[in-house]
């Protein structure tokens, strides 16, 4: 059970993210603590404990992957914000994953890329790109994922041509090591008129590095 104190203190409003990803790095108890408040129903409670354990994982994965199916679980929450949570976490600990138990949820985890939220959407692309740095084998089968993203997303126009933009972010990161770079050409070529400035900044951007 969870200290009435840790909730109280995890939930203010001037959080120190800093000192309680530190704590829970150095106490087993309170890591313990604060993932089970990931499921907590006050937003502030579970919200400000991702930010906690978001940056704890990125300093000290190799603590927080026995917590792996627990962050697994958070894919299938009906709350959009928890199924954020949970790839963001599964993000971090990909360095700690030599079962390579992201096979396993590979579709569950890329299926976020076309969720009824939007923002989701965008969460699942970036942390893709966080993903395949670390998983070279899986580049080219996200990439071609990723190329079709016309045709299996639900959103407007406008907001395709905005998550173009973490595409467009994760192919710059890949490039050099994906196979199909005539398809990836292809796709910078046509986001360079884009509707969305920022992708169109970065499409010409890439257009002039890659080309």
């Amino acid at each position: 059970m969870t200290s009435n104190s840790l909730i109280n203190e995890i939930k203010q409003k001037d959080l120190d993210v800093e000192k309680i990803a530190e704590r829970i790095i150095h106490d087993e108890k309170s890591r313990n603590e604060v993932v089970n408040l990931i499921n907590h129903q006050h937003i502030m409670v579970y919200y400000h404990s991702y930010y906690v354990l978001s940056r704890a994982s990125e300093l000290r994965p190799q603590l927080f992957y026995v917590y792996w199916e627990e962050f697994v679980s958070l894919l299938y929450n009906k709350n959009s914000y928890k199924r954020d949570i949970g790839m963001t976490l599964i993000a971090n600990l990909i360095t700690e994953d030599v079962e390579n138990k992201f096979d396993d949820i590979y579709d569950s985890y890329t299926q976020c890329i076309h969720d009824e939220k939007f923002m989701t959407a965008q969460c699942c692309v970036k942390n893709l790109k966080k993903i395949v740095l670390h998983r070279e084998d899986l580049i080219d089968k996200v990439v071609q994922l990723l190329l079709c993203i016309e045709s299996i997303v639900p959103y407007k126009q406008k907001q395709k041509e905005l998550l173009k933009y973490d595409i467009l972010g994760l192919f710059q990161g890949v490039y050099d090591k994906a196979y199909d770079k005539d398809k990836m050409q292809f796709f910078i070529n046509s986001c360079v008129n884009s509707i969305s400035p920022k992708t169109r900044k970065l499409a010409i951007t890439l257009h002039r590095e890659l080309m």
